[in-house]
């Protein structure tokens, strides 16, 4: 199949949707040889994996994309287009398949900036629409798009996530200790990842730790990821938090560091309000590291049995379950060995097979038949 990916996501500093283009392309390019890959973008990308790169570049991402891009795919000769951060273009054309990874835009719009939450809210319905087939990262946003969009249910396909394989394997600890002098870290320490915006949930883990921080002074926790929108609230709560010279932000950090970050934490702390899939679970699960996590949308089945979880609204479970990972030594193994056998079921080459099945269908004019989950 000759498939023209949007790979507008891959970009230097990319966080979850560009992951995701890329380990999903890397892994699709892998298995799939015989395939040809267009790679579009309106802007230069870091986008390395075997394709063809085709323009043009413009400056607006919504313009390009109902004008150039919808051009190109007719004009291309793709099978396929596909477009894998929600939005795509409109017009008739080649079929295309869009990734929904979660409607959180329709689940909780505060956490969103008004231009970002009204852009989604009037296109997702019409993209949706135009597309063949839409994917989804777990049984959790499938059903959210099915019963928030009025979507055929088989025409979405859950084609689960999974941790780079970079993140399995043992632990360096000479490595480790290399990375908490870089970072000036203590021995022991919590971590969160996720870009700094109101859905990871930041300013309530802020409080939760505040009131475990007197109880173990030798712990900071560690904030993870690049500036989002809207955080006016986590800065404040950072600025003026009793414990803010045990709570360090790095910004975002590439993948190497990430991986160290990971394997020297006592535990990675996730009460996100909101996940399509939690990546960062699932990565932190590969590199042997206990996880907490919030109850509800997608991370209860992502984490499985492997983690601890706890209502995302509450400040006292939260900080309850971050004193136990700290004091509890066998419980933090315990859930260490279960995450690492938990993130060793997924792989980026099942969800590769499993886009190339959708995209096999779709081309054919077959329906991708996401009843079967």
């Amino acid at each position: 199949m000759r498939v023209l990916v949007d790979v507008t996501t891959w970009t230097a500093g990319r966080s979850g949707i560009g992951m995701y283009t890329e380990r999903l392309l890397r892994a699709y390019a892998e298995t799939f040889p015989g395939d040809e890959l267009l790679l579009a973008s309106n802007q230069p990308t870091e986008a390395d994996v075997r394709g063809a790169q085709i323009g043009p570049q413009m400056p607006l991402r919504a313009l390009w994309m109902q004008t150039a891009l919808a051009a190109q795919a007719r004009s291309s000769g793709a099978d396929v287009l596909f477009c894998p951060n929600y939005l795509g273009p409109l017009l008739p054309g080649p079929p295309m398949v869009a990734t929904f990874h979660d409607m959180a835009v329709y689940l909780t719009p505060e956490t969103f900036s008004f231009r970002k939450r009204e852009l989604q809210r009037r296109l997702l319905p019409h993209v949706a629409a135009r597309a063949a087939a839409i994917l989804t990262p777990s049984e959790a946003s499938r059903r959210d798009v099915v019963r928030l969009l009025d979507v055929d249910p088989r025409r979405v396909v859950t084609t689960p996530l999974a941790a780079d394989p970079m993140f399995f394997g043992a632990k360096d600890p000479a490595a480790i200790a290399a990375m908490r002098a870089r970072f000036d870290l203590p021995e022991r320490f919590l971590l969160a990842v996720g870009t700094l915006e109101p859905r990871k949930n930041l300013v309530r883990l802020v409080r939760a730790f505040e009131k475990i921080w007197p109880q173990h002074r030798d712990v900071a926790l560690v904030l993870v990821g690049g500036k989002g929108w809207r955080d006016a609230a986590i800065r404040e709560a950072l600025g003026s938090s009793p414990a803010r010279q045990a709570i360090l932000t790095t910004g975002y950090v590439e993948a190497a560091d990430l991986r160290l970050l990971y394997q020297g934490a006592q535990a990675l702390c996730y009460p996100s309000l909101y996940e399509g899939f939690g990546l960062p679970v699932i990565e932190a699960m590969a590199c042997g590291t206990a996880t907490l996590v919030s109850r509800g949308s997608s991370l209860d089945e992502v984490a499985g049995d492997a983690a601890l979880a706890v209502p995302a609204q509450d400040d006292d479970a939260i900080a309850e379950a971050m004193a136990r990972l700290l004091d509890d030594d066998t419980l933090r193994r315990d859930l260490a060995q279960q995450g690492a056998a938990r993130a060793a079921t997924f792989s980026w080459q099942r969800t590769a097979r499993d886009t190339h099945a959708v995209f096999e269908r779709v081309a054919a004019g077959a329906m991708p038949d996401g009843s079967e989950g």
